[in-house]
């Protein structure tokens, strides 16, 4: 209720306590004892009100923008990264939509992958070249947000309000051990399965997304529907394209850290699960032989030889056209039709066995920024304004790390994948990106003890070691090799 509401029925109070005051002669002393009572509650409903009101003044003080501290005497902003899927389009809009000319945008190579960027971005920090932004993935975040390599989001003069539409996760991740926002994402990467709707057809009789959702709806289910695929194909055709596609949606569902509290190395049945699962599709044929990431990997979606891929949001924008045999793209960039006429638009995606994360990348600020302004502006356009968040969803395919951007885009059917026939993938990754929950599984040194453990399953796969013990123990000597973790009996 404001003041003036509050004014006027003080006064109407008084007035009916004043008038009954002169009818009922005797019940005149009651009426004044009502008439003070009234005022009284008046008058302490005023002092809340200012109370209120006070709070208000303090909760904005607190919340103020605070100032950059980081100096604006560079002639660019750089940005450091391992490659230019993303970076590109992304200076790209930026330029375009803020007037900033390219000269003033620039990125450095680190590695040509993440692992690598990780280890190359110590050596490059420590010299004296520029440096202001830099990206982070997932596996390895940790490493720098928690050194003085990595300035807070606030010297750029961000608060943590400013990250409040982002997914509970990523803010998460990009927080150190004392709870301070070091870094923020872009993007959210919640995980699907995408499957050729030929093949599905083909060889399991699948006319639609639903009823292929329902054979791989969990890991019992899924590895049923592999089962039937090699009967029906001769062997022709895999389930699921590698043991790195099995090991990104298993891995991401283990319940505990690779780590507890004393950096020891935590092994469980999650582990030995795992390995028996894995060796079962390589040798029966459900999986692939191929490895993720090598040169046979995308182009046997194309050739009848894989029912269907692990993929996520970045992959459907980065990888799926080369699953699809190759795409033709006009000056603007826009997808005009497919290489492989006989592929093209033919995979759609699902949700897949269990609900999974693959991957991500952060958005961290060097110690050594040298452009608070450009540093700011380019991290606000990509994690704060939703406007600008969603141009880039739209521009680019990727799932940008905002909830209600993303569902906008959803409900006013903005999205129409051609690669994926006209469907939205925005409709299904929201949904699925409302699951994630990666609280207290990462830890500085995922990369390499996944890594260590791949390495130890594959080699189960292929018959270098005879039993699930045995690789355990290979998995345990490479982790104790991994500098800062301890590895027990």
């Amino acid at each position: 209720m404001n003041m003036l509401k509050k004014s006027l029925a003080l006064i109407a109070t008084l007035a009916i306590a004043s008038t009954a005051l002169v009818a009922c002669g005797d019940s005149s002393s009651k009426a004044a004892e009502a008439s003070k009572a009234e005022a009284s509650k008046a008058e302490a409903s005023k002092a809340e009100d200012s109370k209120t009101e006070d709070s208000k003044d303090e909760a904005s003080k607190t919340d103020e923008k605070p100032a950059a501290t980081l100096p604006d005497t560079g002639d660019k902003l750089t940005v450091m990264t391992w490659n230019t899927n993303d970076i590109v389009p992304m200076f790209k809009l930026f330029g375009e939509k803020k007037g900033i000319d390219a000269s003033k945008l620039a990125y450095t190579l680190q590695g040509t992958n993440g692992g690598e960027a990780s280890e190359k971005y110590a050596t490059y920090l420590a010299g004296d070249e520029d440096a202001d932004l830099m990206f982070l993935e997932a596996d390895w975040i940790l490493n720098y947000i928690n050194t003085d390599k990595c300035a807070p989001l606030s010297a750029l003069g961000f608060k943590d309000s400013d990250f409040s539409g982002n997914f509970a996760y990523t803010v998460a991740i990009g927080k150190d051990t004392s709870g301070v926002q070091k870094a923020t994402s872009w993007q959210a990467t919640p995980g699907a399965y995408a499957y050729r709707t030929d093949l599905a057809d083909k060889y399991l009789g699948v006319k639609s997304e639903e009823e292929m959702q329902a054979k791989v709806k969990d890991w019992d289910t899924f590895t049923e529907t592999a089962k039937a695929l090699k009967e029906a194909s001769k062997g022709k055709c895999a389930m699921i394209d590698t043991l790195g596609g099995m090991w990104q949606i298993w891995q991401y569902n283990r319940e505990k850290a690779w780590l507890n509290d004393k950096n020891e190395l935590t092994i469980d049945d999650f582990c030995k699960k795992y390995a028996d699962l894995a060796k079962t599709y390589y040798t029966e044929g459900y999986t692939t032989k191929e490895s993720q990431w090598s040169n046979g990997w995308l182009p046997m979606g194309a050739d009848g030889s894989v029912m269907g891929f692990v993929a996520c949001t970045w992959w459907t924008v980065g990888q799926l056209p080369d699953a699809e045999g190759g795409v033709n793209k006009d000056e603007a960039g826009n997808i005009t039709g497919g290489k492989n006429a006989d592929v093209y638009g033919k995979y759609k995606l699902v949700a897949g066995p269990s609900t999974f994360a693959w991957g991500g990348t952060w958005l961290g600020v060097a110690a050594k920024c040298d452009n608070a302004t450009l540093a700011h502006d380019f991290v606000e356009f990509f994690t704060v304004n939703e406007e600008s968040m969603e141009q880039y969803a739209l521009a680019s395919g990727d799932f940008v790390n905002n909830p209600k951007v993303m569902q906008k885009i959803v409900d006013e059917k903005k999205n129409s994948n051609p690669l994926l026939g006209g469907q939205d993938q925005f409709a299904l990754y929201n949904e699925l990106a409302k699951k994630i929950n990666m609280e207290g599984k990462i830890t500085p040194f995922d990369s390499q003890i996944k890594s260590a453990f791949t390495a130890a399953v594959e080699n189960y796969c292929k018959g270098n070691t005879k039993s699930v013990d045995e690789t355990l123990e290979q998995f345990k000597d490479k982790a104790s090799e991994i500098k800062g973790i301890k590895v027990v009996d």
